[in-house]
């Protein structure tokens, strides 16, 4: 059997994000949006709770009310994934898995980057990928103004950094150090819509740190 280039692999996934709005991303058919709706506005309430790979025991039903109260006027395919969402989380205690990471490309321009942005456009939440250890930078370039809050998490929800960032026109730098091999997530809240156009993340030598 022939296998493609792990780089043209790169290219196909995500071409795959372009050309699919709501591309799924698992057999349980989970799409990327529901995703980030999941990992920037329930996650946050959910992060600690998890039953250390045990079952989840909450009916559908009472977890499909919850789901309506908080998060408002939802079809019932969106509530369908966000539950399976949840009891991954509950479940599995980590994030549910995406195919798609930035360290394997390092540069997303806004095409790529809008598929992590929440509806409300005041959230984003990126995968990063493995993250060997070291220190790393984040090149942000940001259309607007606004101030920013970013949160560097790993798959066992431990924050690796969160820093406030004023959303200046050019680059905002942003440096972290990664001391255990992980899956990493970037979660970006602003209190007004983020719109960003290009995101690098950068591993740096032990000379620029």
């Amino acid at each position: 059997m022939n296998y493609l280039p792990i780089k043209f692999q790169h290219i196909i996934l995500s071409a795959a994000m372009l050309l699919l709005p709501s591309f799924i991303i698992a057999s349980d058919n989970i799409s990327i949006e529901s995703t980030v709706i999941f990992n920037t506005a329930c996650a946050r309430c959910h992060e600690g709770e998890c039953s250390g790979r045990m079952s989840f025991h909450l009916p559908e039903d009472a977890a499909n009310q919850h789901i309506r109260r908080h998060g408002g006027d939802l079809s019932a395919e969106r509530i369908r994934q966000l539950f399976k969402l949840l009891r991954y989380m509950k479940e599995k205690c980590s994030f549910y898995p995406v195919p798609f990471a930035l360290v394997n490309e390092q540069i997303w321009d806004s095409e790529v980057l809008n598929k992590f942005q929440s509806p409300s456009s005041q959230a984003y939440f990126i995968p990063l990928g493995l993250l060997e250890p070291g220190w790393y930078q984040f090149l942000f370039e940001e259309l607007n103004h606004t101030k920013f809050c970013v949160e560097i998490i790993n798959d066992e929800f431990d924050f690796i950094d969160k820093d406030s960032l004023n959303g200046e026109l050019g680059k905002k730098r942003l440096k972290f150090q990664v001391e255990e091999r992980s899956e990493h997530f970037l979660r970006l809240t602003a209190q007004e819509a983020i719109n960003l156009k290009r995101l690098e993340l950068l591993k740096l030598e032990d000379n620029m740190k």
